[in-house]
């Protein structure tokens, strides 16, 4: 084994793969799973590792690409290898883990040594509440210190929270800063210097009996203002501003040389003055925040990482610390690199020294994998630069580079080999493919910039379908979660008989449904016009409309409220019924209303089935058979950070306060703002990387006309290859022409469809459901006794949304079960689990019941809708196929209950 060893791993090329080998030859060189300190920068990523090597150790010996891998890293015989196999499983059982995110292992180096920081083990971790944070700073601040940061704010044109974001941003940095103070007229002092020598320019261009009308229109300012906003003063030389070619001489371009000086001597001083400023106020900031934390007894990852950061350089002596850690870690492995900050590779830093520079008498290794290419996360501090700089730092660390593409089809490779190999100044190895075919088409869409952005997607969707590509298969990547939304909104409405999924961070309280509904409540509150006008816009009514609904917020609980006027506005959907369900936080009305923006929930789709929608940044680490990636569509904002932190590798070089048109004058500065600029382009192409490495058989891309993120790359309109289809194909689905009609919804382009339905229904039928699973699952045994019991415990939770006559139909559907002959063999003599909640490939599922009788596992899940669906089964197979894994037994059986009125339907699966 090479004991340090570092991997460049393309997409697709097996990273996993690498990190489990590598796992398990340690483990066969007697290293124990508690020694092995594994990270990894998600916790999904994590539970993955943990069970990849689980289950590789589990089947060591079946699978011939691991075990001719483990062989070769390991040094060890098929022979030796397998005769350890059920040894090393004991021992992955039995030892406790190291297997960590980054920030977790933080979080576990603070809690281990908060004493030394005065800090309680038992902190919480959370985000700041920036609005409470910020008005107890402010109360906070002594006369002095509030007249500092009001100047600030007056001369820098700046709110107090765009300030307070600023610190926050300096926390995440963690860097020293040394400031030099700088008073203020001083820069007076320098302004009048320039403007008078400016002025001596004016007079001689005034003067000047040659001088064009367009010379004296560049010298009409008459003051610094309106002299800082020319143009001319960038020029090199007075001589090369054609307007002033003809009264230009030695003397004044002499005047006009010193002027340029006093200008970059300006800017110089006028920036050190602010960020004298920003340090100061900084530094009060940031021990405020630090207090504030400790007494609320919780902080967020940046602190925590901040915190250790301290303990290392001044409340501990470093060597213990790591000693004690090093105790227990021998061998490092260390995921996604490339995602690394500075400030963790400060913290892992005496680590992998300790591992590199160990005493020879022990066995201790280090490894890291990577890909620089996909490095998208900088804005939340990863630096890609380190994969290379750790290399580079330590000659006994070998490079590898991992090419071969295990996912993507051959055609897809060689679109994506030709797209970078072709871009200048980026670092892009050829990508080998080991699989056939393929297709790849991209699609001018001029579509993307009018009215109805989505339609050319719609069609291909429907064209998909009708080809034999399966709803499950397909997944859309977009830049935005906006975007996401706005496109899952828009073909729920076009393809309402299609299941589609979003696996994104937008928060409930921005959906659409749940937005007007909240505007609703508080336009009653409140009596402002502007929640009036916002939830006309979003139900597709005139801005105007009168809102005739009234209703007495202080009489009713906060759920029966959001439950009426739901159901008055007909907008019941599935986050309508989830954010019902999450109301029961509130006290009362005033709570939610000055509360519910605040409100950290996001939309999920529990049963993982159908279209999936996304951003390319949560695509990361995934694959899809079929991925349509779509341009952005919204312009991406400007970088509106006052800061410019110019690094070389690890060590920041300087920092600078952003002036415009501070690069005219200080190279340095124009130096430090091409180079940012040059990295903002390599994220962007990274972005576009990963968006191209995820399709496995079909890549489609949507592009605009002009102005397209894909212009980077110079992607021409073009087909390659032959569709291809699914194992497994769904529905098809007619395409019909879409005939679109402008709505006028002023302040929204958006219309929520009215169904004739009644949405009601929806969110009765799913409380019928809830309260029929909840009654049998507080029932202790299947009897009539234990059934009223039940129903007396659902009609506490559920009475608000179901009247007493939906619990008669419950006890109905539930006598009707205990009756059942066949559901009382079942049950016989078994042992019995209700509601079992289980972990399988990365997700928690629960089952409704689960027996267990003469070495047979039966899973029993009710139902109580009238429509068996296919979903049902699909869903009953996933719980058989995990008991089947999880036991290692194939004795499973499955049944589907139907709850009926007349009678149970057993559906066996």
């Amino acid at each position: 084994m090479k004991k340090y060893l570092a991997l460049k791993a393309s997409a697709g090329s097996g990273k996993t793969f690498a990190l489990t080998v590598r796992y398990i030859s340690l483990l066969l060189m007697d290293a124990k799973p508690s020694e092995i300190l594994t990270l990894t920068f998600t916790n999904k990523a994590a539970a993955e590792m943990s069970e990849r090597v689980f289950k590789t150790l589990q089947t060591l010996g079946d699978d011939e690409a691991y075990l001719s891998e483990i062989i070769k890293v390991s040094g060890f015989s098929k022979e030796e290898i397998l005769g350890k196999k059920s040894l090393l499983l004991k021992h992955f059982i039995n030892d406790t883990l190291s297997i960590f995110t980054i920030d977790k292992f933080v979080n576990k180096i603070l809690r281990e040594f908060c004493g030394y920081i005065g800090i309680s083990d038992d902190f919480k971790i959370q985000n700041d509440d920036m609005e409470v944070l910020s008005y107890k700073y402010l109360q906070s601040l002594d006369e002095n210190t509030f007249k500092d940061l009001v100047e600030f704010s007056l001369y820098e044109k700046k709110k107090f929270n765009s300030i307070f974001e600023l610190f926050k941003s300096l926390i995440e940095k963690n860097e020293n800063i040394n400031s030099i103070n700088i008073d203020a007229k001083l820069l007076d002092v320098l302004k009048d210097d320039i403007l008078q020598k400016a002025l001596k320019i004016k007079e001689h261009i005034l003067n000047c009996p040659v001088a064009s009308a367009s010379a004296i229109k560049a010298v009409s300012f008459n003051n610094f203002d309106e002299l800082f906003n020319t143009t001319w003063i960038e020029k090199e030389t007075i001589y090369d501003y054609s307007y002033f070619k003809k009264c230009a001489n030695e003397d004044i371009n002499n005047i006009f040389m010193q002027l340029k000086e006093g200008f970059l001597n300006y800017y110089k001083l006028r920036a050190t003055y602010s960020l004298n400023k920003i340090f100061k106020l900084y530094t009060s900031f940031k021990e405020f925040k630090k207090s504030f934390n400790i007494e609320k007894n919780y902080f967020e990852f940046n602190d925590i990482s901040n915190l250790v950061y301290e303990l290392l350089n001044s409340k501990i002596d470093k060597d213990f610390l790591y000693f004690r850690l090093d105790s227990n870690y021998n061998h490092i492995l260390v995921d996604e690199f490339q995602d690394t900050s500075i400030l963790q590779y400060k913290i892992l830093k005496p680590l992998i020294d300790e591992v590199i520079a160990g005493d020879s008498e022990k066995f201790k290794t280090f490894f890291y994998v990577g890909d620089p290419k996909q490095s998208i996360y900088r804005f939340r501090g990863g630096k890609r630069e380190l994969f290379d700089f750790v290399l580079n730092e330590n000659e006994v660390i070998k490079l590898e580079n991992l090419n071969v593409n295990y996912r993507s089809s051959k055609n897809i490779i060689d679109f994506v080999n030709d797209t970078f190999l072709n871009l200048l100044n980026y670092d892009y190895i050829a990508q080998e493919s080991v699989r056939n075919e393929g297709y790849v088409e991209v699609i001018q869409d001029e579509n993307l910039q009018s009215e109805e952005k989505y339609l050319g997607i719609l069609n291909k969707i429907k064209e998909l379908l009708n080809s034999g590509i399966n709803e499950n298969d397909i997944a859309i990547l977009c830049y935005t979660n906006s975007d996401v939304l706005e496109l899952f909104y828009y073909l729920k409405d076009k393809l309402p008989e299609l299941k589609i999924r979003t696996d994104m961070s937008s928060k409930l309280i921005n959906q659409q449904n749940v937005k007007a509904l909240i505007n609703a409540i508080k336009y009653i509150y409140f009596k402002e016009n502007i929640y009036k006008e916002n939830f006309n816009a979003l139900i597709g009514k005139d801005l105007n409309s009168e809102f005739l609904f009234d209703i007495d917020l202080n009489e009713l609980s906060v759920e029966k409220i959001l439950y009426i006027m739901a159901k008055y506005f007909d907008i019941i959907d599935e986050n309508i019924i989830k954010l019902i369900e999450q109301s029961s936080i509130y006290m009362n009305i005033v709570d939610f209303v000055y509360e519910i923006d605040k409100l950290d929930v996001s939309i999920e789709n529990s049963e993982n089935l159908g279209l999936q929608i996304l951003t390319i940044f949560k695509s990361k680490g995934l694959e899809f058979h079929t991925t349509i990636l779509l341009d952005r569509i919204k312009k991406k904002n400007h970088d509106r950070s006052s800061l410019l932190f110019d690094y070389e590798n690890v060590n920041l070089q300087n920092i600078y306060y952003k002036i415009s048109g501070y690069e005219k004058f200080d190279e340095d500065y124009k130096e430090a703002l091409e180079k940012e600029k040059r990295l903002a382009l390599d994220d962007e192409k990274n972005v576009l990387y990963v968006a191209l490495t995820r399709a496995k058989n079909n890549l489609i891309i949507f592009k605009k006309e002009k102005g397209s993120v894909f212009d980077i790359l110079n992607l021409p309109e073009l087909k390659i290859g032959k569709l291809v289809l699914s194992e497994v194909v769904n529905r098809k689905v007619t395409i019909e022409k879409v005939n679109y009609k402008a709505l006028d919804l002023g302040k929204q382009d958006q219309k929520i469809s009215t169904s004739k339905t009644t949405n009601a229904e929806i969110l009765k039928a799913k409380y019928f459901g809830l309260a029929t699973h909840y009654t049998l699952e507080m029932m202790s045994k299947f009897n009539i006794q234990a059934l009223k019991q039940g129903i007396n415990l659902s009609k506490t939770k559920y009475l608000n949304y179901l009247e007493e006559n939906d619990f008669i139909n419950i006890e109905k559907l539930i006598i009707n079960l205990i009756e059942d002959f066949k559901f009382q063999e079942l049950i016989k003599d078994s042992q019995i689990v209700q509601e079992q909640a289980l972990m399988y490939n990365k997700e928690v599922k629960v089952l409704d019941l689960l027996l267990y009788k003469e070495n047979k596992f039966i899973i029993i899940d009710y139902k109580t809708t009238t429509e068996e669906l296919s979903n049902h089964i699909i869903q009953v197979k996933h719980y058989k196929e995990a008991i089947s894994q999880i036991y290692n037994t194939k004795n499973v059986e499955a049944y589907l209950l139907y709850l009926k009125d007349c009678n149970i339907k057993f559906l066996e699966v």
